[in-house]
């Protein structure tokens, strides 16, 4: 190994644990706090969250100023864990 890559070990020198954030059906959380409508909770999970990146951003910013968001989010709600309990 250190013949065709200077600097590479034969062991294995660190390892990291990296925590995955995901809702227990695997669906975003995007809404309002239960007790405060002036509150936006978005929690769109660390494993595929990224890929909607720019349509959570867009419909977060829709409720912060709108109050309401023009795609259904209902999937989304904070609402339904509560049924998967």
């Amino acid at each position: 190994t250190q013949t065709r890559l200077h600097g590479v070990r034969d062991k294995l020198v660190h390892a990291d644990v990296c925590l995955y954030t995901v809702t227990p059906d695997e669906h975003f959380i995007l809404d309002f706090h239960p007790e405060s409508e002036r509150v936006v909770i978005a929690s769109p999970c660390s494993g595929h969250g990224f890929k909607h990146a720019a349509a959570i951003g867009e419909t977060l910013a829709e409720l912060a100023l709108n109050g309401k968001s023009t795609l259904d989010i209902s999937q989304f709600s904070l609402a339904r864990l509560k049924t998967l309990e």
